[in-house]
């Protein structure tokens, strides 16, 4: 058995005004005051950098977190493994963490991760190489600041290589879809507790609403990815079999396989993607891993090797 002290550090970890912070933001959003809403920024270890960090590497990966959290979700706890120092350590990229309220609208953090990416590049005009990691819906989020960097002719995009979506709902995640089915339920319910639980369920952020959407699905093809850019896409399991009916059914207990993976490409678009990687343009890969959750996600040594294997 642990000993107290122990439990208690850990809790004290979890728990602190940072992480507090993230999820009030996530779950009200818009809602909350305008100061206590924040601004996207740069982040590391639960304190907010000023400005755009100087990198000191000419290869730099950003790390995307998901609904309701921090950058403090990407940091290691006792006992696991935490991507950003180890990929400094093996590979000598240089870690960055973007903490943003989650409660907005996910057009809005699209945009905004879109101008911080601009500020970077700007400013470390040695920086030649980016990588992207999100989870859940920092994946989303990832997907709306490419679209913004396309539309307006953002330079950054050419910066991206690498893409890494883990356990993103491009259709949605089932518990806000659940929220969302829910709400719309009472309202058709002439009861005036119906009602007011139906009020009480539309408090939610916009954030969440968006997440019940996600982006309707994607497909290895979607014009929506960086087309020079190589993406992995990642999907946990609770059970023990990756392709087994469990994981089919519930993924990784936030998000199902066919919501975090990219829609199956026909045979006729299989041969084209086979002449793009000989013309050395996108590639899409797919990784489903047994008995990694949601939130494991983060930490996984199994997503670490993933990461190496695409840096080796």
């Amino acid at each position: 058995m642990p000993k107290t002290s122990a439990i208690f550090a850990r809790i004290r970890h979890r728990i602190n005004a940072t992480s507090v912070q993230g999820a009030l933001r996530g779950v009200f959003g818009e809602r909350l005051p305008k100061q206590w809403r924040g601004k996207m920024c740069f982040a590391e270890a639960g304190r907010q950098l000023d400005g755009v960090p100087l990198v000191r590497r000419p290869h730099a990966v950003v790390f995307v977190h998901g609904s309701a959290d921090t950058e403090l979700g990407w940091q290691s706890r006792p006992g696991e493994l935490d991507f950003g120092k180890q990929l400094l350590l093996d590979f000598g990229v240089e870690p960055l963490y973007v903490r943003y309220n989650s409660g907005l609208a996910i057009h809005e953090n699209g945009a905004e991760l879109s101008r911080l990416l601009l500020q970077l590049t700007q400013k470390n005009k040695s920086l030649r190489r980016l990588t992207l990691i999100g989870h859940s819906m920092g994946g989303l989020v990832i997907h709306s600041a490419v679209f913004d960097a396309q539309a307006r002719g953002l330079p950054w995009a050419k910066k991206v290589k690498q893409v890494f979506l883990l356990g993103t709902p491009h259709a949605g995640a089932p518990l806000a879809k659940l929220a969302e089915k829910t709400e719309q339920l009472l309202q058709f319910i002439p009861n005036p507790i119906t009602l007011i639980g139906a009020s009480v369920i539309g408090i939610r952020s916009q954030g969440l609403k968006d997440l019940s959407k996600g982006q309707k699905g994607i497909s290895v093809n979607d014009p929506l990815l960086l087309p020079h850019a190589d993406y992995t896409f990642v999907a946990g399991g609770l059970a023990a079999k990756p392709h087994g009916f469990l994981n089919r059914l519930i993924g990784d207990g936030m998000v199902r396989h066919a919501s975090a993976l990219p829609a199956q490409q026909s045979e006729s678009s299989a041969w084209k993607n086979l002449l793009g990687r000989l013309a050395r343009r996108r590639q899409v890969r797919v990784e489903i891993l047994p008995r990694v959750g949601h939130l494991a996600l983060r930490h996984s040594p199994a997503v670490y090797r993933i990461l190496a294997a695409r840096w080796r």
